[in-house]
């Protein structure tokens, strides 16, 4: 047998352990997806919600108060999301079920005039920019959307990525009514 030979045969024999491994693991993942977290980061629950610098199309504050008292919900979403959009039609469905809270949509990148203008006629909901991503920072926001519920100011659950399927929507129900 030539060298040439055998290295072809080792380099065969090489690839066909790497296909069958990966395979292997690819129909575990499969299988078993891994579940979405409920919880951001350990980091920030039950911690004090940072003081926010949010305001609405007019440039109004909203003012930190509104968001220390009571049961409140914080969605960051974006206007050229498209899981957003889908987040937004499904929490038109949701929102109004809970008298005790207070949803508000918070955009936390961008352009402040261009995203304000664009949610303000996409959302449901009065949307409030995060000037200088301040707020996603401090909560370690780095993708949307994302909810976070506050009681009285202290953060105590958040919920990642959009419901886009009833089973997460039926979760998502749960997650809220157990506020």
């Amino acid at each position: 047998m030539s060298s040439l030979t055998k290295t072809l045969g080792i380099g065969l024999i090489l690839i066909a352990v790497f296909c069958g491994t990966f395979y292997l693991f690819y129909k575990r993942a499969k299988k078993n997806p891994p579940k979405q977290p409920l919880i951001l980061t350990s980091a920030v629950l039950n911690q004090t919600l940072p003081k926010t610098n949010l305001f609405n199309i007019s440039g109004k504050p909203l003012e930190d108060e509104r968001l220390r008292k009571g049961k409140v919900v914080l969605v960051f979403m974006m206007p050229d999301c498209a899981p957003c959009d889908q987040e937004n039609e499904f929490l038109k469905t949701v929102t109004g079920s809970r008298k005790d809270v207070t949803f508000f949509y918070v955009l936390p990148f961008g352009n402040r005039d261009q995203v304000l203008q664009l949610a303000q006629s996409k959302y449901a909901l009065d949307p409030f920019y995060d000037d200088g991503s301040n707020l996603s920072r401090k909560l370690q926001l780095y993708q949307v959307p994302i909810k976070v519920f506050l009681e009285d100011g202290i953060i105590k659950k958040t919920w990642m990525d959009a419901t886009v399927n009833d089973q997460r929507q039926a979760e998502f129900k749960d997650w809220l009514r157990d506020l």
